[in-house]
């Protein structure tokens, strides 16, 4: 049996669901924990669902200051952890399958000595990633983030009775003392874009994007528009869609904006219509949330997202061009990455309200040429979900 564990964000559960797929369709047991806003993503693998516990955490309203997503971490650790121990002991799985953030289920690993694996959605937090991490946030915001959270910390720490250090939350290579280390790391991302070293202090697997091969899609009522999505955590900005839909139509474009549920949908309503009327033949469609982003990103001219990789990759799969105005620090780093090696164009840093600068960009996007064939090329000998599932399974294999 392999027993995995989630993180409560889409841009984490969605790249790990094929390798559950794919080990149910080799015939594995797995049992996988989330939140249950994600049950549904989680059974369509095939896969056995059970909750976390409640936690004192708003998971749809996260605070992006790393030193108190830390205290966050060690705060729902300790809650986790304590429950589901027990449960998972009785479980008595060969391996624990997790997200690289999932610190209790690193705690719950360590303390029954089950072997894990670690799933990574972003870009590896190495030593030149972290450097490059903080020159985007600038020592202004550091210093803020750091004053700011650190009592929080401080309580998490003495209430954990000091279980784990700040880097172990994060479980960033050559951290290792209280915890043990993962068997490898799975990452969702190729080898190229990796900032500094990408090997690390255990073996490390640059995978690429994992794609659902058996999502059914719907003929699109149009096509060639501008598609404006910023993820299902860092969506939050009114402004930020504002300015991405007026810039979309400085440029001729009509406009697909999925906003979700944490942002002023009737005043962005209010601007599409205002704009309609003051460009005839351009339309522009506000949406709450869709069950499936890839049917919008088929039917899209461009894409205009946040960098995410989840965003990422289905735009590079159908071979969108895309403008990156990324939210947080990781995805700033990405979003430069992706633009020195021709997947996109990045907004320069500050102007992400700025309509007239959007609509620059958007200007720069058409006109470049991609290397969509050498992209492809990347992805394939990367291998997706079923090079990840070989690893997970050729893991197995060596525990008997």
């Amino acid at each position: 049996m392999i027993v995995a564990f989630t993180l409560p964000a889409m841009g984490h559960v969605k790249p790990m669901m094929p390798l559950l797929s794919g080990l149910v369709g080799r015939g594995q047991k797995v049992v996988c924990f989330g939140h249950t806003t994600f049950e549904h993503t989680i059974r369509s693998t095939g896969a056995d669902f059970s909750p976390y516990p409640d936690i004192d955490y708003d998971f749809d309203a996260p605070d992006f200051n790393l030193v108190k997503m830390a205290a966050d971490l060690m705060h729902a650790s300790q809650t986790i952890h304590s429950r589901l121990l027990p449960e998972i002991a009785a479980l008595a799985p060969r391996l624990i399958l997790q997200d690289f953030m999932a610190l209790w289920a690193s705690r719950i690993g360590t303390a029954l000595a089950i072997p894990r694996i670690h799933t990574i959605p972003t870009l590896v937090f190495n030593a030149a990633t972290q450097r490059q991490m903080r020159k985007e946030d600038g020592v202004v915001k550091l210093a803020g983030d750091v004053l700011r959270a650190t009592p929080a910390l401080i309580r998490e720490k003495i209430s954990s009775r000091f279980a784990v250090s700040v880097r172990e939350a994060f479980g960033v290579e050559r951290s290792w003392r209280n915890l043990a280390p993962p068997l490898c790391e799975l990452v969702f991302c190729i080898e190229a874009l990796q900032v500094g070293d990408p090997r690390g202090d255990v073996p490390r697997h640059y995978i690429g994007p994992t794609f659902a091969e058996r999502r059914a899609t719907r003929p699109l009522a149009s096509k060639g528009y501008a598609l404006i999505t910023f993820g299902t955590l860092s969506n939050n900005e009114t402004g930020r869609f504002e300015a991405a839909i007026r810039g979309a139509f400085l440029t001729g474009y009509s406009v697909v904006a999925q906003c979700g549920a944490k942002v002023d949908r009737r005043h962005l309503e209010r601007v599409a219509t205002s704009l309609e009327t003051a460009h005839p033949g351009q339309t522009a469609t506000i949406l709450d949330s869709v069950p499936d982003l890839e049917h919008l990103i088929e039917g899209a001219g461009v894409v205009i997202h946040h960098a995410g990789m989840a965003t990422t990759w289905e735009t590079v799969r159908h071979c969108k061009p895309a403008l990156f105005i990324p939210t947080i620090a990781d995805q700033k780093v990405l979003a430069s990455q992706l633009e020195r090696d021709g997947f996109g164009v990045r907004l320069p840093p500050g102007r992400a309200c700025d309509p007239g600068a959007i609509a620059l960009a958007l200007e720069s996007v058409r006109t470049r040429d991609y290397p969509w064939a050498k992209i492809q090329q990347l992805l394939a000998q990367a291998g997706g979900a079923p090079a990840g599932v070989k690893i997970i399974l050729d893991a197995l294999e060596a525990s008997r």
